[in-house]
């Protein structure tokens, strides 16, 4: 997981979801309404702790083929086969030499997921990440993580901001509730929102902080002067994309969570001898958020 520090991760997960529980969560409704949010999302999908540790293997997404091992971020039809700085952790896989043990945390839409870890396997994932939350409380020891998204919330919203502001405040009310059933205190959770791994994708002055940092002028065929070698390039057609990933490391028995910022610059570009191609790569910034 050091490479995380460096190379975006996606998750991609290649089994289906182990059996759960269903946890109701006494007194969201109230909660909701006292708040006027939508009330959607009354039960905790909760995971057996043993049940979520899968085989889990890190492959360069360069290398991976898009017929056998596919890599897509859900909702978006978008390929990274082949793209640059990217590593696909693929899990539930078949095993190989690299394998690692993983805790894998499921999620679904309008919905709250999570597991309590423990010491079947030293690092975890969940889904990537396109506007969801993600919640840890507890005990270092043995945290348990929420994975919540709240697909239907802010749809009458008058604007981007105030939807986007409305998913996470249902998120939160729903983490709250599901705290007081799952236990946790509120001094020990910390979380990651969209705010935290996308700000490039919720504004206009966050889009344009991306594009500063990706070199991305808007103009036609500009030169990309970035480095040296790659001073005669020319390049248009830019299309730049930021998600979020989250992992878990266990050390000395204690567990870190960290949320990892990806962006992709995907781009056609020309020099005196290629010709006219694509060319897509990652840069990725890692936070620790918990324990806080």
């Amino acid at each position: 997981m050091k490479k995380a520090s460096k190379q975006a991760v996606f998750p991609a997960l290649r089994v289906a979801p182990p059996p759960s529980q269903q946890r109701s969560l006494v007194g969201l409704k109230r909660l909701m309404h006292e708040r006027n949010l939508d009330p959607h999302g009354l039960e905790a999908t909760v995971y057996d702790t043993q049940g979520c540790v899968l085989s889990g293997a890190l492959h360069e997404a360069a290398d991976l083929p898009e017929n056998t091992n596919p890599i897509t971020e859900p909702g978006t039809g978008i390929i990274f086969n082949g793209d640059h700085n990217l590593l696909s952790l693929e899990v539930g896989g078949p095993v190989v030499a690299q394998s690692f043990d993983i805790y894998y945390l499921h999620w679904g839409f309008d919905s709250t997921h999570c597991v309590r870890l423990g010491s079947h396997a030293n690092y975890f994932v969940t889904a990537a990440l396109q506007g969801c939350s993600i919640f840890v409380t507890g005990d270092p020891a043995s945290p348990t993580v929420y994975h919540l998204n709240a697909n239907s919330a802010g749809a009458n919203a008058p604007n981007d901001a105030a939807r986007y502001q409305a998913k996470v405040q249902v998120m939160q009310a729903r983490f709250n509730a599901a705290r007081k059933v799952m236990g946790g205190s509120q001094e020990s959770s910390a979380s990651a929102s969209m705010h935290d791994y996308m700000p490039g994708m919720l504004s206009t002055a966050g889009t344009a902080q991306l594009e500063y940092e990706r070199g991305v002028s808007g103009a036609s065929w500009y030169h990309v002067g970035t480095h040296a070698f790659r001073s005669f390039w020319k390049v248009d057609q830019d299309e730049l994309i930021q998600f979020g990933t989250v992992f878990g490391v266990r050390e000395s028995g204690r567990w870190s969570f960290y949320f990892q910022k990806r962006s992709r610059h995907d781009y056609r570009y020309k020099t005196w001898t290629s010709g006219r191609t694509r060319h897509s790569e990652w840069s990725a910034e890692c936070h620790r958020f918990w324990p806080a």
